[in-house]
């Protein structure tokens, strides 16, 4: 009997969930678009958020390098790799910190320009 009543349970709670789910926006952001229409704050909120990541990941191949070399000597390998790694990840930040900026100047210039009826 208790278990009759679980299952019930289970099935109303995903009956529940997929129509929550059946809820939501279907269309996907288009991240590569600038068309102001689009929601260029969520796409340049989305591009920061992603060059913070890789700032992380450039701070901790820095941390890693300091430690190998501490460890092996600055002419190790993993010295090197690690300080490589460290210079892409930082590349990367900045090139996702400039995409991010022109997508916020598309969405500034929308919200400065008269909408016409």
């Amino acid at each position: 009997m208790a278990r009759k009543s679980t299952v019930k349970v289970g099935w109303g709670l995903l009956v529940c969930l997929l129509g929550i789910g059946g809820c939501a926006s279907s269309e996907p952001l288009d991240m590569s678009s600038y068309d102001p229409s689009h929601d260029q704050k969520a796409i340049a909120s989305y591009y920061r958020d992603q060059a913070v990541s890789m700032r992380e990941k450039a701070n901790a191949q820095a941390t890693a390098a300091a430690r190998y070399e501490a460890l092996f000597g600055p002419e190790a390998d993993l010295v090197s790799g690690a300080r490589l790694l460290a210079r892409y990840y930082e590349q990367t930040a900045q090139e996702l910190e400039r995409v991010a900026e022109a997508h916020a100047a598309v969405d500034r210039s929308r919200q400065r320009s008269p909408t016409v009826p």
